[in-house]
């Protein structure tokens, strides 16, 4: 049954659409609301090579674990298979630091990193594999080493070896501005993650979103904390809490998750928070089924998904010191065929990823909506909850002589007596019920049943053969 359920989940996903979209990242089409980000720690990623393993310590959690430009090279297809159209790679400058934050000297790239050469072939591969590369960009709080520490004028502390600038000197806003335009220049990245936003006037911060997005288009630029500047996304650490309760266990409020619109970015957890898997353990819940259900939501609902590496393991952490493992490969593949089917599902529809919302039910935890276009409609139901649900949907809402297939769970709804489609949800599960019109008969469906047993059928046949063969060969003997 496991593989006629993944044989008609793969046809239902990949022949269902009938209306195809452009390709997401087609550069004339480009728009951030067409990505999923994927945020990782070059460092913690994967050690392709030892030969820029300066100092290095797996062992000790605050140290550098080697972790390298062709380490992401290398994994590069692992994103890629998931969906993930953009990878954000934390900061690349010299530092004296894993995570890359107490910044040395933005005019070289970290030797532990890789060379200058090795930092554009990542982006020439991710390219040819039509992904996004995104840095990390700080606007303050360097290594109290940092070549700019001398500049007396520009400092406003130097507490705890770290070098804090004064964000409102006009000198320190051109500095900086001068030094990401040019890096931009330099290399052919596509996005920007501004942080340590702490102190910098909005019109600053607006500036140097100008003033990087005039080197290349498309060229995001986003922030993972709140502000009111000109952001190709907006992030709220409300709607990021919101999700994590919502979803840590079942029959849970979901008011705040709802409202959601595609000019935000959906996430659960990121690299400066505590994992979303340790709040689901303290739960006392299984965390790969708390993920599949959460980001099941962020992938169907309005909104730009942003996933930590290490998701799609079940990562754990509550402090840096855990939650940023060196990356594990060696893993389970049900969580990650998961992420590949509900980021398909997105990337192959537009409607997904920036049509309209209808709310249709929201009650702790059971969420049903429609997401539609004028092209395609879709009814999402997400039962986070505790038992099986159901909900009759009218034709008012679905429309006439329509059927509904489901794209995980294989099955296809059509209209009773009544006119009434009734949707059956097993717990802890997202489904998304593709509209089509009313077709009779599944073709599909009955070629590839058919199919299936033909194979299974096939192999019995090939063991049975061989079994055979081996009891001859023994009564020879």
């Amino acid at each position: 049954m496991k593989f006629n359920k993944w044989l008609m989940t793969g046809l239902l996903i990949s022949g269902l659409w009938i209306t195809s979209t452009q390709p997401i990242n087609a550069e004339a089409n480009a728009s951030i609301h067409n990505e999923s980000i994927y945020d990782l720690y070059v460092d913690r990623y994967f050690n392709k090579v030892i030969t820029n393993d300066y100092d290095v310590n797996a062992k000790d959690p605050n140290a550098f674990a080697g972790g390298d430009f062709l380490g992401i090279i290398e994994k590069m297809n692992h994103i890629k298979d998931m969906g993930f159209t953009t990878i954000s790679i934390g900061p690349v400058f010299a530092t004296e630091t894993y995570d890359g934050k107490r910044v040395l000297d933005f005019n070289t790239l970290e030797k532990r990193f890789g060379t200058p050469e090795e930092f554009q072939q990542l982006i020439s591969e991710a390219h040819k594999h039509n992904v996004k590369i995104m840095i990390e960009f700080p606007l303050n709080n360097y290594s109290v080493n940092h070549v700019w520490n001398s500049q007396t004028g520009w400092i406003q502390s130097k507490e705890n070896d770290v070098l804090t600038l004064d964000l409102t000197k006009v000198e320190v806003q051109q500095a900086l501005k001068d030094t990401l335009v040019e890096f931009a220049k330099t290399y052919e990245i596509d996005g920007v993650k501004l942080s340590e936003l702490n102190g910098a006037p909005t019109s600053f911060i607006n500036e140097m979103i100008s003033s990087v997005k005039e080197v290349r288009n498309p060229m995001y630029v986003i922030a993972l904390e709140e502000s009111d500047a000109n952001f190709d996304v907006k992030y709220s650490d409300d709607l990021q809490v919101n999700f994590r309760e919502a979803f840590k266990n079942t029959d849970l409020p979901t008011e705040g998750i709802v409202s959601t619109d595609y000019n935000e970015l959906l996430l659960f957890d990121h690299l400066n928070t505590e994992r979303f898997t340790y709040y689901s353990a303290l739960e006392n819940m299984f965390p790969p089924t708390r993920i599949k259900t959460a980001l099941g939501a962020m992938f169907t609902m309005p909104g730009v998904p942003y996933m930590t590496y290490g998701t799609e393991i079940a990562m754990n952490g509550q402090h840096a010191q855990e939650s940023h493992q060196v990356m594990n490969f060696r893993v389970d593949e049900e969580l990650i065929d998961y992420i590949k089917d509900i980021n398909n599902v997105r990337n192959k529809s537009e409607t997904m990823r920036t049509g309209k919302l209808e709310l249709l039910k929201n009650e702790d935890g059971y969420i049903v909506f429609k997401r539609y276009s004028a092209d395609e409609e879709f009814i999402v139901v997400i039962n986070n909850t505790s038992e099986t649900k159901r909900i009759d949907l009218t034709s008012n809402i679905v429309g006439e002589n329509k059927e509904l297939h489901g794209l995980f769970e294989s099955d296809i709804v059509r209209p009773d007596d009544n006119g009434e489609y009734r949707l059956v949800v097993d717990r802890e599960i997202v489904e998304v019920y593709q509209v089509t019109d009313l077709q009779g008969l599944n073709k599909s469906y009955i070629f590839a049943m058919a199919l299936s047993y033909v194979l299974f059928l096939g192999f019995l046949v090939i063991v049975w053969k061989k079994g055979k063969q081996r009891r001859n060969e023994q009564n020879k003997k």
